[in-house]
């Protein structure tokens, strides 16, 4: 059996949220900016933010709200919010370090804040600044965060080939929607079912009446969600060779759930 293995490895995600904005004009006030949310150990993480200078922003009062949403596989609970309250010229908290009772859990973490100059009806409210993230190992030896959703090419003949999703069971995020087609020539996969094993939830969709040694360029996406906020779709395209004969090969893309606040995909915003 011929076998041909291809790694696409796409970093992606930091699953940041977009900040949604109420604003009205009048001095000039500015929000907190959230910076990075760290796993520090297996069981904690820092959250870090930073103030606009002074010498920009006008707000003499400042609220900042930050939830925590715990999953773990079935597992799930929601934390009692950490607020904090600063003046003008008390702007001394940039960070919160929490911990937590499970280890290697994840971690939606989302930052909220608004900011009011006093006598005046002019505030800035900033919402649903969120990102996922996950602690680190027992050992603490290393911090993976989230699983990889993998998408996999397999039995490659002549004249077809099977695109499979490999969705992490312990990955918290909802899948709503999955879709392969080949970009050639307008096909779509059809659905040969579902399975679980103890690591994924598979689903794969087959290609039929192909031409053999043809190199088929295929748009695989899948929507996903979390909460309450709207389905986002992730993109990928990697190409597909069919094989002179029957023999099978397998090809592979490996989509990694990296979630930082330098975004290279995937997108979610909430209101």
């Amino acid at each position: 059996m011929d076998s041909r293995l291809y790694f696409l490895r796409i970093l992606v995600l930091s699953l940041s949220i977009g900040p949604l904005c109420k604003c009205q004009t009048g001095p000039s006030i500015t929000q907190p900016k959230l910076t990075s949310v760290i796993p520090i150990n297996s069981t904690a993480l820092t959250v870090n933010w930073a103030f606009a200078a002074a010498s920009i922003d006008q707000s003499d009062l400042i609220r900042i709200y930050i939830v925590f949403y715990e999953y773990f596989y079935s597992y799930s609970a929601t934390y009692a919010s950490n607020n904090y309250t600063f003046t003008s010229a008390n702007k001394t908290i940039t960070s919160l370090t929490k911990n937590f009772d499970l280890v290697n859990a994840y971690y939606y973490v989302c930052f909220s804040s608004n900011s009011t100059v006093t006598n005046v009806s002019v505030f800035l409210s900033i919402v649903n600044n969120c990102t996922l993230t996950r602690t680190c190992l027992r050992s603490n030896a290393a911090c993976p965060g989230p699983s990889s959703v993998t998408i996999l090419a397999s039995s490659i003949s002549s004249n077809s080939f099977t695109i499979s999703y490999f969705w992490p069971i312990d990955l918290p995020y909802s899948s709503n929607s999955f879709n392969a087609q080949l970009i050639n020539n307008g096909q779509i996969g059809v659905s040969t079912g579902s399975a679980q094993n103890t690591t994924y939830t598979i689903r794969s969709y087959q290609f039929t009446g192909l031409q053999p040694l043809t190199t088929y360029t295929v748009n695989a996406s899948f929507s996903y969600s979390i909460l309450t906020t709207a389905a986002q779709t992730n993109i990928t395209i990697f190409s597909v060779k069919t094989s002179y004969s029957s023999k099978l090969s397998h090809t592979r893309d490996l989509i990694s759930f990296c979630f930082s606040f330098s975004v290279i995909s995937f997108y979610m915003k909430t209101s």
